[in-house]
């Protein structure tokens, strides 16, 4: 075991000093249920990894503080050499303040993103030239994106928010119908959905039986699959599903309420699965210069 964190210490110093003469970018998306970290180089990922915390569940802010330090801690310590962006999307917009702390503190680059930011950053994320007719869902822990190329809606639906209005907690998941409903009534009219976020990739890891990014990118997922998905999880604790290990440990506590927000999409067509956000969109263009806003543009 004591080889094992060696040769990873390693293989991070290593990776940092690469960073460092090749010259790369670092995004941090900052959400409600997790961080993750994109290190891109000409396009290219070197690095992704997925941080969950939790952040909207965490009703004290200097206990969301230090909850968040320690995950930054983290993220700074393997790619001490790069300069890191950060950008918080909705649980900073309602705490901008918890925000200013945590980038003062590590001395970040970074801003909120406004949701309009964080709806079309995505949506380009897969369709980065406005041209295909597809509906984006952006699901996080304080909401869901609905975007198309020329409109988008943000809607209280994020799955910390489904925590809280209802019972969804294993194993029994007692109110999962009432939250069912509770989505499918408001959700807009869409066609061709693309499921982005933690949840719809935790729930296509369910399926294959593994967490592995590229396996699951472009995955499709029927109404069959996401009821399959909720059986699987129906009648196991929280534990023993962490112990399964197939999803991010933290994730078990969210997957229930992003199985309802994918089952009221995937019964009106099935949701194309996509492993990428707005940090695909932001290190691109931080590569290429600076973050341009296009659809500002076509106004």
């Amino acid at each position: 075991m004591r080889e094992t964190l060696r040769g990873r210490q390693v293989v991070w110093y290593l990776l940092s000093k690469l960073c460092e003469v090749i010259g790369v970018v670092a995004v941090v998306d900052l959400g409600s249920n997790s961080f993750i970290l994109l290190v891109q180089h000409e396009g290219e990922t070197l690095l992704e990894e997925v941080y969950e915390v939790g952040l909207k569940s965490i009703g004290d802010e200097d206990e969301a503080f230090e909850s968040a330090s320690r995950v930054v801690s983290q993220i700074k310590a393997k790619v001490s050499d790069v300069p890191i962006h950060v950008f918080g999307t909705a649980i900073f917009r309602e705490k901008p303040h918890l925000f200013e702390r945590i980038v003062r503190k590590f001395g970040l680059k970074g801003e909120i993103l406004s949701e309009e930011d964080e709806a079309y950053f995505t949506y380009m994320s897969v369709d980065p030239s406005f041209e295909k007719d597809i509906t984006v869902f952006d699901l996080g822990g304080g909401s869901l994106e609905v975007v198309r190329k020329d409109w988008f809606m943000s809607l209280p639906l994020g799955t910390h928010v489904l925590n809280n209005l209802f019972d969804l907690s294993l194993p029994s998941i007692q109110q999962f119908e009432d939250a069912l409903r509770h989505v499918e009534e408001m959700l807009p009219s869409f066609t061709n959905p693309v499921g982005i976020g933690g949840s719809f990739v935790a729930i296509a890891s369910m399926r294959i039986g593994k967490w592995d990014l590229k396996a699951v990118e472009g995955l499709i997922l029927t109404h069959h699959d996401v009821e399959a998905v909720i059986q699987q999880l129906r009648g196991n604790t929280f534990e023993q599903v962490r112990g399964w290990n197939i999803i991010p440990a933290g994730r078990e506590k969210t997957i229930v309420a992003g199985c309802a927000v994918a089952l009221a999409i995937a019964k009106r067509g099935s949701i194309k699965v996509s492993t990428k956000g707005f940090r695909h969109t932001l290190a691109r263009m931080l590569e290429e210069g600076g973050i341009q806003r296009p659809w500002v543009r076509g106004r």
